[in-house]
């Protein structure tokens, strides 16, 4: 039997809240914010972006309406299981038939008003980003109940999001100026995350920043749900079963093959199947090839592919082969030059190694902008906790019998773990928190706007945000 998806969204002791709540309550607020992220985020002054939120609300508002429509008759049988069979609660005492009741009584429409900062903005540490709120005193359980699925959902897209325009930093630092349609750092990460529906949703965090991203999933969320993908893009590429299939030997015969199938388009070519150093050094010396790639009209994309990024690209003075010394960057610009031949290094790519790389570039006279494509793979958009961007949701308003009552939590064993509380705002001009409000401000940047913005507008306004974080001025 399926059941609505619904009723399992949330964590198990939240199923049994709205039988502990007082008998007098009337609303109730919740905010989901941002506290003290673990991650280095020096070079956004300390913001993390926040993004996905109205796409999030709108799948929950989806598994909503699901659930009205299911028959009453599915949703006691799925009540049952959960409280009676799993959760042990005794089928005859008042408060199952209680809990069961307040499923059963959820009104057509959501009782939840959400408030969302836009999509894209820099949030601090302590400012808040989606407001929860319901006035409905019979369902205030559900605010809290929705928390999971919340969290749950966002973290990773702003996790990505944040890693995304600390390498957006990285260029930024190098040029001096904010590049729109950026394909110097690519998304490699598909393979690596946490199924397809979770490569669907984070992947998007990459290309608020960057044009160029190879997974297809979020090239469909871009379509399906963002206006559609206007400059996203990517190249025909090989891969090591490609060059293997053409046989160690024939290696340059693989890579003229692959030249020919392509001949008006870039093409990225792995090169470290067996020795990087022979083959870039054969596809210098055998004239046939070295005229293919001279006469192409768009220049061939080199990949090694293992290694430690940093020495294979730029040197390894402790090697014993003069080519390893020497490093790919420089090889390339000796044998062929940029125009003809562009590079691509697409492992174990983190912030640090990236900031290495373009550091040394701008060292030796290099500009990495304009032949050194960055593969951003899993070990950086994927090896983050939900802590690493500080995502928590608590509640911190209600109305209990006629009063506002300003809820905070402040453990003495742990008052790093403090929350905000009362109602909580962002001022648009100072980008101030304010909390211990009972009433909603005017200039509030938070705001019921739930409809999603086209890609487009979206990357204006982080453009904006960006430079805001970094306190310069378009």
């Amino acid at each position: 039997m399926k059941y609505p998806e619904l009723l399992f969204i949330s964590d198990c002791y939240k199923y049994t809240h709205a039988a502990m709540y007082p008998n007098n309550i009337e609303e109730v607020y919740s905010v989901l914010y941002c506290r003290k992220p673990r991650l280095d985020l020096t070079p956004l002054n300390g913001h993390i972006v926040a993004f996905g939120m109205r796409q999030i609300i709108h799948k929950l508002k989806s598994l909503y309406d699901e659930f009205i429509h299911c028959d009453k008759e599915i949703i006691k049988k799925a009540l049952k299981l959960l409280y009676i069979d799993f959760m042990r609660l005794d089928l005859d005492k008042e408060s199952y038939e209680f809990l069961s009741q307040k499923w059963l009584s959820l009104p057509k429409e959501m009782p939840i008003t959400f408030k969302v900062v836009p999509e894209g903005t820099f949030i601090a540490n302590n400012s808040p980003i989606i407001s929860i709120h319901c006035s409905d005193g019979n369902h205030c359980w559900f605010v809290n109940f929705i928390e999971t699925y919340l969290n749950s959902e966002l973290w990773k897209t702003c996790f990505v999001a944040t890693q995304a325009a600390i390498f957006k930093h990285i260029e930024y630092d190098y040029l001096g100026y904010y590049l729109d349609d950026s394909f110097n750092f690519h998304d490699f990460s598909a393979r690596g995350m946490n199924g397809i529906n979770d490569c669907y949703r984070s992947s998007m965090g990459h290309i608020l920043f960057f044009s160029g991203t190879d997974s297809i999933m979020a090239v469909k969320n871009v379509c399906d749900n963002y206006g559609g993908i206007h400059n996203l893009g990517s190249i025909p590429a090989s891969e090591h079963s490609v060059m293997c299939l053409g046989g160690k030997d024939n290696e340059i015969h693989t890579f003229k093959h692959i030249m020919q199938q392509f001949p008006n388009s870039m093409v990225s070519i792995v090169s470290d199947t067996w020795n990087l150093w022979n083959i870039i050094d054969e596809l210098r010396t055998n004239n046939e090839i070295f005229e293919l790639i001279k006469n192409r009209k768009k220049p061939i994309v080199l990949r090694p592919d293992s290694g430690d990024p940093f020495l294979i690209l730029t040197g390894n003075p402790h090697a014993n082969d003069k080519r390893e010394q020497k490093g790919v960057i420089k090889l390339v610009n000796e044998y062929f030059g940029f125009d003809k031949v562009k590079i691509i290094y697409g492992d174990a790519i983190t912030t640090q190694r990236a900031k290495m790389l373009y550091d040394w570039c701008k060292d030796n006279d290099f500009d990495p902008t304009s032949f050194l494509c960055l593969g951003v793979g899993s070990y950086a958009y994927n090896s983050g906790i939900r802590d690493d961007v500080g995502l928590v949701t608590k509640m911190t308003w209600a109305k209990i019998n006629g009063n506002y009552t300003h809820l905070i939590k402040n453990p003495i064993t742990g008052n790093d773990k403090m929350s905000l509380s009362g109602k909580v705002a962002i001022q648009k001009d100072t980008r101030e928190t304010k909390q211990f409000l009972d009433e909603d401000i005017e200039d509030d940047l938070l705001n019921h706007d739930l409809s999603i913005p086209t890609l487009q507008d979206i990357k204006a306004y982080v453009k904006q945000e960006f430079l805001r974080s970094v306190k310069q001025t378009i």
